[in-house]
């Protein structure tokens, strides 16, 4: 289909609003992504996507309006294709909880936050529920969200195939496990919200691996808000959708087409062996 008569995807209106309810009783809404002609028979990417402080909320509207929008910009931008979940953290609540002007923490100190907890609940649920390519789990955020994209890529390097984290901060200490997945950072040189010294000494950290999977840009002439200026940068959303696990990100990419209902199987049996049985809501 051209790109003239190829729909540009709105997540505001054309993802579907859902709420997940954990075992615990926390429930936490999110808008999810489905592409329009789903098929059993195809293994898909997943796509997780950490809004900004200024989005949470209950209302699973604002973080569906900011910066994600722009991931769609091409109409054959490779996230169309893919399943995209954007949760909504709570008005009074943190995706990782430290102070923003701090810029770094220790995930020593600093425990996961029950909405960061949810969210992989969710991410589970996603994979047992639909066929989920489990090679290809990205992260990506902003702001507050970028800080979370450090902490699950941290906190479950198994899960994901690559992260894009912009204007977050990190623990530089758990650089050794980070230089094995393959990271684009960026940050604002003029940001006031969060120290871009932050991102800077992460990324300096992973760097001296040497595994050469971690890129870091940063905008001399931009302060916080630069999510409109990375997303909508169609090279970005194509290099995260490039990364497969366990595979250099140059390899080509093409759907894995299986037997109908084949795929289905091989989903929910690998997505019980990686993350575990799914829990009842």
């Amino acid at each position: 289909m051209s790109n003239e008569t190829k729909e540009k995807i709105i997540p505001e209106r054309d993802f579907s609003t859902e709420l997940h309810v954990s075992s615990d009783g926390y429930t936490m809404p999110y808008r999810l992504h489905i592409p329009k002609d789903y098929d059993c028979g195809v293994l898909y990417p997943l796509l997780v996507f950490l809004h900004g402080a200024g989005e949470r909320g209950t209302d699973n509207v604002k973080q569906a309006q900011v910066g994600i929008q722009h991931i769609f910009d091409d109409p054959e931008s490779p996230a169309g294709n893919a399943i995209v979940f954007a949760p909504q953290c709570p008005e009074d609540k943190q995706w990782v909880y430290t102070s923003w002007a701090k810029g770094n923490y220790s995930v020593a100190t600093v425990t996961e936050s029950r909405e960061l907890q949810a969210v992989v609940e969710i991410i589970k649920d996603l994979v047992l529920e639909y066929n989920v390519d489990r090679d290809r789990i990205y992260v990506t955020g902003l702001s507050m969200g970028g800080f979370g994209t450090w902490d699950m890529l941290m906190r479950h390097p198994d899960i994901f195939a690559a992260g894009m984290p912009l204007c977050g901060g990190a623990d530089p200490s758990q650089a050794r496990a980070l230089a094995e997945i393959p990271i684009r950072a960026f940050h604002g040189k003029l940001d006031g919200a969060v120290p871009v010294e932050g991102s800077r000494e992460t990324c300096k950290a992973i760097k001296s691996y040497g595994r050469g999977m971690i890129s870091y840009t940063e905008f001399e002439d931009e302060g916080h808000g630069i999510w409109d200026r990375v997303y909508s940068d169609t090279d970005n959303v194509k290099w995260l959708f490039s990364n497969v696990k366990n595979q250099p990100a140059s390899t080509p990419i093409s759907y894995k087409k299986v037997a109908k209902f084949a795929g289905i199987a091989l989903g929910v049996i690998g997505a019980a062996v990686l993350l575990g049985k799914k829990k009842k809501k």
